[in-house]
């Protein structure tokens, strides 16, 4: 049928392909057009079947494809409990599927904990505790409310990750893995069905790390992870089933789907490697949206960010996403701008159906050259970080956080020199918007103790441009 369809055509091949571009390009030639990403990859124009190899692995790609929706677990930035129980109790009855508890909620005791969660049947949902190094601690406070049958029939996560809130916050208690060890048993008797090691690698996206860096730095964070926990007698079959990872959506829409396709592929391969069934080698794994590329003055551009890296996050496969609110830069969000993150995700599985295919992005040349291509170049930065002694020797020395500081002054720079565009911030502003008035944002956890390294600093690149403005009186 397909032959009778194009048999009326000539076949062309890639070289007359190539000829037809050069003429386009009024004698430019086709490396003219090749872009380099932050990643250190090229990227060259008129992808086609022969460039796409066998691939450095094809574990848990379309293996661990689910044509089914994503969980919607966008955090809400509340400080009060009693506030955040209202909120969570509207979101969840228009559209949200699964609860995260962030850092923004001030929980210290069990009180704080019944009014967060008064009225609402936990068992149902997926919870999330992204709450830095506070899991263990709120999960104990996450027991006073419920019996005993309710906490068992918990699922999520309530991942405890120590190595991540040190990259975030300078230290790392001198006990961390042996806290570690004491929460993973803790939810096995408790609550089996959760998820008791996180592994997320935001704070490095949120710093300005190039999607290479972050896979590897999430490989790296999963190892040390497994060793520590196997020297105290768990089996990395065991420890794998615990272990949920979290990435950041950056703003190139094509290394976003090839970076969550990626990971699938190089933790499979990781897992393989300690000795895990194929049965256990399946990822789970949360997307975050952040604020790296975010504009404050120009907030309602942030909609259309969002709705490009959910739609990034979900051909990528991922199993939930957290969207922060368009105007999140300029503090805490309200319910008009939680709405408009739920329904963006709402709008791309009920309307555009997305949820319908498996993988949709495979078979692409270009994102499964892409695929490729991050997945070596991330499994070599991964084996530096393990030379060197690993992710926590790698944060101590300052290694990890030099190389994630050189790729976000090299970001700042682009952008400074206009060789890239952030609509709103260097290009296409619109002066007669007003800088928005900053709102109140709590965070908690943001104790030192231990041991301690240097923290990486959040990266917002519109800063650059809108402080000067706001310096000289603009829109204040």
């Amino acid at each position: 049928m397909t032959e009778a369809l194009f048999a009326e055509f000539d076949a062309s091949t890639y070289d007359d392909w190539v000829e037809a571009a050069r003429a386009s390009l009024g004698g430019r030639t086709l490396e003219r057009i090749v872009s380099a990403t932050y990643e250190g990859i090229d990227i060259a124009p008129l992808p086609h079947a022969d460039c796409v190899g066998a691939g450095l692995a094809s574990d848990g790609i379309r293996g661990a494809g689910r044509a089914r929706p994503w969980l919607i677990a966008n955090e809400i930035d509340i400080a009060a409990p009693d506030d955040f129980n209202a909120a969570l109790k509207t979101a969840l009855a228009n559209g949200q599927t699964a609860i995260t508890v962030g850092r923004s909620l001030r929980l210290e005791q069990a009180g704080d904990t019944r009014a967060a969660l008064a009225g609402i049947d936990l068992p149902r949902y997926p919870i999330l505790l992204l709450s830095g190094g506070r899991s263990p601690e709120i999960y104990r406070l996450l027991q006073a409310p419920l019996n005993e049958g309710d906490l068992r029939r918990l699922t999520g996560c309530a991942g405890y990750d120590p190595l991540g809130a040190a990259a975030r916050s300078g230290s790392l208690p001198a006990d961390a893995f042996d806290a570690l060890a004491a929460h993973v048993a803790n939810l096995e008797a408790g609550s089996p069905d959760l998820g008791s090691i996180a592994v997320d690698a935001s704070p490095y996206h949120d710093a300005g790390a190039n999607a290479a860096q972050e896979l590897a730095i999430a490989l790296a964070t999963g190892v040390a992870y497994l060793r520590e926990l196997g020297g105290r007698g768990f089996a990395a079959e065991f420890a794998a089933e615990k272990l949920h990872v979290s990435l950041g959506i950056g703003e190139n829409f094509f290394m976003e789907v090839a970076k969550f396709r990626a990971i699938k592929s190089l933790w499979a391969q990781m897992l393989r490697a300690f000795g895990v069934s194929a049965a256990s080698r399946r990822i789970r794994l949360h997307a975050r949206g952040g604020l790296r590329n975010k504009t404050r003055r120009e907030r309602h551009v942030n909609l259309l960010r969002l709705t490009s890296e959910t739609l990034a996050a979900a051909l990528g496969g991922v199993d939930s996403i957290c969207l922060p609110a368009f105007d999140a830069p300029s503090g805490a969000s309200d319910e008009f701008s939680r709405r408009l993150s739920r329904n963006i995700q709402l709008i791309l599985q009920e309307e555009a159906q997305v949820t319908k295919l498996i993988d949709p992005a495979g078979g692409a040349w270009h994102i499964e050259r892409l695929t490729d291509q991050l997945a070596r170049k991330a499994w070599r930065q991964f084996q530096r970080i393990e030379a060197a002694g690993g992710i926590l020797a790698a944060l101590q020395s300052g290694a990890i956080q030099a190389e994630v500081a050189t790729v976000a002054e090299r970001r700042r720079q682009d952008l400074a020199a206009g060789k890239s565009i952030l609509v709103g911030a260097n290009a296409y502003v619109n002066e007669a918007e007003p800088l928005p008035p900053a709102r109140s944002l709590e965070t908690a956890d943001s104790r030192a103790y231990g041991i301690r390294v240097e923290p990486l600093r959040p990266l917002r690149l519109a800063e650059d441009f809108e402080l000067p403005r706001h310096a000289a009186g603009a829109g204040a």
